[in-house]
Order: structure tokens, then sequence, then C-alpha cells
């Protein structure tokens, strides 16, 4: 099945622009189709979509027309007979898939998401973040609140995690680190993947207690705790994935330099931070566009290479290197300063 190319060639400026501002025709059937699973339903084949509004119990007429608004950007595809099948691009709104997207889907468009870009204007006057005004809490306090969505949250990084995770281990000389611990790791999921390719690994996994609650693996040490607190020590590499840019600078700074206290003077331990970072230029980047995500929910910041380095030498570490992991992810490795 081939791609479509949503810029195509013929297409004039004013055109491409307009694809841009109404950006909501495209994603908002997106996160319909993904709440429906539609993409699990064709995962056997091409379907009628009589057959598939009534297995999502929906009206046949308008999802067609959700399809066919997908289909038009390489979401989809409908088949001369009338039916729809899966592209490239729709398999990875399957659920659990390597790379699947089904959950950030739901995540980045679910209501609280959305009502708080509605306070992007605010953001731009006042440089606080616009989650809380829209939603009467921060983010990480609402999803706290919000078990169903701090659920789809938890789930919509973890494939992703499982791909960083197996680069990261790929990457890494790790033969002689015994104890690892990753802060802020969610479920685990990212441990239990570097574990698969280093099983003498011991792991910690330091996270608020009620996404730990719900951590069942015995191979986990679990360490309940908010950053930049509770720090676990005795730890030969540490690892924070994309966890940072949703902090204030303060708050990035506090973590780091917990993290640097707990090394102490050892210097053979790292930090590993697994990180969008912002691209110079004006091509693409995935980045940018996560940084006006962080600036509007958190008031979080991605950061440049550049950035990193002057932030982690005011901590008391040195940036080793910084390189592509799996895209838009990248790996920096921290040495604590001499």
């Amino acid at each position: 099945m081939s791609e479509v190319d949503i810029f195509a060639a013929w297409m004039p400026p004013h055109v491409k622009l307009m694809h841009l501002v109404a950006a909501k025709w495209v994603t908002q059937p997106l996160y319909e189709l993904a709440r429906l699973g539609v993409a699990d339903l064709l995962d056997d084949g091409p379907r009628s979509v009589a057959d598939l509004a009534a297995a999502c119990g929906v009206l046949e007429d308008p999802l067609r027309r959700c399809l066919r608004a997908a289909a038009s950007v390489g979401v989809f595809a409908e088949q001369p007979d009338g039916t729809f099948a899966l592209t490239p691009m729709a398999g990875f709104l399957r659920s659990d898939v390597d790379l699947g997207l089904r959950d950030l889907t739901l995540l980045l468009n679910s209501p609280p998401m959305q009502d708080s870009f509605a306070e992007l204007g605010s953001v731009l006057e006042t440089g606080e973040p616009g989650f809380p005004a829209a939603n009467g809490t921060s983010f990480f306090e609402h999803l706290a609140r919000d078990p169903a969505l701090g659920a789809i949250y938890q789930r919509a990084w973890a494939p992703l995690t499982r791909g960083v995770a197996a680069e990261t281990a790929r990457r890494l000389d790790l033969r002689d680190v015994k104890r690892v611990a990753d802060l802020g790791g969610g479920n685990g999921t990212f441990l239990l993947a570097l574990r698969e390719q280093h099983p003498h690994l011991s792991c910690v996994l330091m996270d608020r207690p009620e996404v730990l609650a719900e951590v069942t693996d015995s191979r986990l040490e679990l360490v309940p705790g908010v950053l930049p607190g509770q720090i676990p020590a005795d730890v030969d590499a540490y690892f924070i994935k994309n966890t940072l840019h949703c902090f204030d600078d303060r708050l990035v700074r506090d973590t780091l330099q917990a993290v640097r206290r707990a090394i102490g003077d050892r210097t053979d331990v790292r930090l590993h931070l697994i990180e969008s970072v912002g691209l110079p230029g004006n091509t693409y980047d995935w980045g940018k566009l996560l940084d006006v995500e962080l600036m509007t929910n958190n008031g979080g910041r991605v950061h440049s290479v550049e950035q990193w380095e002057k932030l982690l030498a005011s901590c008391g570490f040195v940036l080793e290197e910084a390189s592509d992991l799996v895209p838009p992810q990248w790996l920096l490795t921290c040495a604590p300063s001499r």
C-alpha cells in the first residue's frame, strides 16, 4: 500500500497552509478511529464500512466520512470495492504493536489536553502553563485524579519505550554495570526491556506511589518518590527518560543536582538522559513541536544540545556524548565533573 504525500508537489503554498490550519479535520477523526479500535478490526484484512460500524456501535455514514478523511492523508486506504484497509501508518494505530501510537493519539487529543491548548493565548501573555487554568489542577495532579487518563498516559509511551530500551542496550556497554535506576520510569517498561538484553542487571524503578501500585513484576525494586526527591543510592547508572522536558529549568536543575549528590565522589557512575532535542535550522523537527505541547501543559521545555551542556555543567556534570537514538529520541550520556 503506497503512502500519500500530504504535501504533494502540485500544492500551492496557500493550500499547504490550509492543510495545517485545518489540522483538526485530520486529528479529530484519527482520535475517534483510534478510540473505536478500527485499526485492530482491520488487522486481518479489508472490511466494509457497514461491518466496521456494526462492530464499533456507530453509524455507517459518519464512520465512512471519517475514514475517507484519514485515508486522504495516508492513514487507512479505501479500496475500489468500497472497503477500507490498513496502510503502513494505520498499522501503528493498532494495539500492542512496536512503536504503536494508539494511546498517544488518545492522550494528545483527549478533552483535557485540547482544553489546555485553548489557553495558548494566555500562555503567550503570562508564560504560565495553560493546563491548570483549563482543568483546575496541574497536569500530573490531573493524571493522579483521573485513573483512566493516567493509564492512557502510561501506555502511550510504552511501545516507544521498548524500542528505545532495545537501542539503548545495544549502544551502551553495561557489562560492568550491576545496578541501574530509572527515575520517573512509569510502569517499568524501559527497565524490563533493558534487562532482556542484560539479565544480570539489578533494576530500581522510581515513580509516584499511584504509578508503582500497578507494577507487579518482582524483578523490579520499587522506590516510591517524586523528582527531585528520594534518589536511590548505590546505583551504577541512572536513566531519566522523557521526563525532564516536562519540568521548568528550576526543577530540572534541582533534579540533576539531586542525582549528582546521590553519585557523590564515584567517578565511574553515569547519568543517561533520553530526550527529544531541539535542532537548529528550519527543517521539520518533532522537538520544536513537542516544545509547544510542554510549554502549554507543564511549563516544560525541549532543550538543544548546547542548552543541555550548560544545564549539566551548572549541576556538576559533563556531557560526554549526545547522539540520535530512536527518532525523535536522543541519548545524552553525562559524567560527574571531577
